[in-house]
């Protein structure tokens, strides 16, 4: 009985040093783990972050983080993607980036099932669009158009990308105003393109990366920028000399 107790209590003891170990593991595990959180949230506070679409406009961005160009010129840029123009202006204004893309372009695309081909058919019929901006006031142009002859067309608000894709795929609207790839992409489907031209007279200027005024101010910031900008040309460059074909696919990454 004597070498059982002696066997119990080693046991015991054993089975102890186990439990403090594990303790002391599992504290250890948590203490790196917020040392970590509180590095990485630093990390992320000084670099520099920026909203993007999975549209064409925003392709050289998506290029430049994907060739490794920022890391190559030593500036930290963070993606933030989003599907919604509204999101990255609500983005912008909160804070939570420092830039976004907003050089968009947009072509009227009508479903397959309307089959719409003139604007004259558009009469009655509803267009997906923004809430606000380039797409907005390019549908506008089109409803100007038809007022004139006291028709009318009714503007749908789908901020969403996506949404507003398979909105137009299924046939759930009639038109939807759609940047590259989407456009392409429906017209390969069987949707038709009513061109815009005759109606909308603004040239769309290539405004790029807009930052928040208090970055363009500050002196780290205003390094990133440069360095940012760098990478930029040195994407286009590369999409201008391989195509875009090779590249797209990275957008919806």
């Amino acid at each position: 009985m004597k070498g059982f107790h002696i066997y119990y209590i080693l046991a015991m003891i054993a089975v102890a040093s186990l439990t403090v170990t594990s303790c002391d593991d599992a504290e250890k595990r948590e203490r790196i783990s917020r040392e970590q959180r509180e590095a990485e949230r630093k990390a992320d506070s000084v670099a520099l972050k920026i909203a993007v679409l999975p549209t064409m406009d925003c392709l050289p961005i998506v290029v430049a983080k994907e060739l490794r160009l920022f890391d190559t010129l030593n500036v930290d840029v963070r993606l933030r993607k989003y599907n919604a123009l509204s999101e990255c202006r609500k983005a912008l204004k909160d804070g939570i980036v420092e830039g976004a893309d907003t050089n968009m372009s947009f072509r009227l695309i009508t479903a397959k099932k309307a089959r719409l081909s003139r604007i004259s058919q558009l009469s009655d019929k509803m267009i997906a669009a923004d809430r606000d901006g380039l797409s907005k006031r390019m549908a506008e142009a089109a409803i100007d158009s038809m007022l004139r002859k006291k028709q009318h067309i009714f503007i749908i608000q789908v901020e969403d990308l996506n949404i507003r894709f398979d909105m137009l795929q299924n046939g759930n609207i009639d038109a939807a105003m759609l940047p590259e790839p989407y456009a392409t992409r429906a017209i390969k489907i069987g949707a038709k393109e009513i061109s815009l031209k005759p109606y909308y007279k603004d040239t769309i200027k290539a405004t790029g990366v807009v930052f928040r005024e208090d970055v363009m101010k500050h002196p780290d910031r205003q390094k990133q920028i440069a360095l940012f900008n760098k990478a930029l040309k040195a994407a286009r460059d590369s999409i201008k000399r391989y195509g875009a074909e090779g590249y797209v696919k990275w957008l919806q990454n």
